[in-house]
């Protein structure tokens, strides 16, 4: 392509899913689903997954996300070694925004910890 006349290196438009690295980002979704199914709601991880995931939907549509998960299963995000989110690149991007949403509803705004993971969970 840039044998083509009036084509150069400056021709080419990067776009978000070929130029970030999800290294971090989904150790860190999948981490945080964890910590809320597990640890911070208060009922079993069933019944928790279910109102993460109505949260998770309802999220989607407020922020009119296009690249959405059609479903949430614990499978997707805990794993023998750590969690980690499984999805594709779209998916999990979308989902950046929406763990914002959901991070905020349920953290203890008092705990320097949860703090810290908004911080991070903005940063995307």
């Amino acid at each position: 392509m840039l044998q083509i006349v009036g084509v150069s290196i400056l021709s080419f438009y990067p776009d978000w899913m070929h130029c970030k690295s999800l290294g971090i980002d989904k150790p860190l979704l999948g981490s945080t689903l964890y910590v809320l199914v597990h640890y911070i709601l208060p009922g079993s991880v069933e019944a928790n997954l279910s109102a993460v995931w109505r949260d998770i939907e309802t999220f989607y549509h407020e922020l009119g996300s296009e690249n959405r998960y059609g479903h949430m299963r614990q499978t997707m995000f805990h794993t023998k070694s750590q969690p980690k989110l499984k999805g594709k690149a779209g998916e999990v991007k979308d989902l950046c925004p929406v763990m914002v949403l959901l991070w905020k509803k349920y953290m203890n705004p008092t705990l320097q910890i949860h703090q810290k993971i908004l911080v991070v969970l903005q940063g995307f």
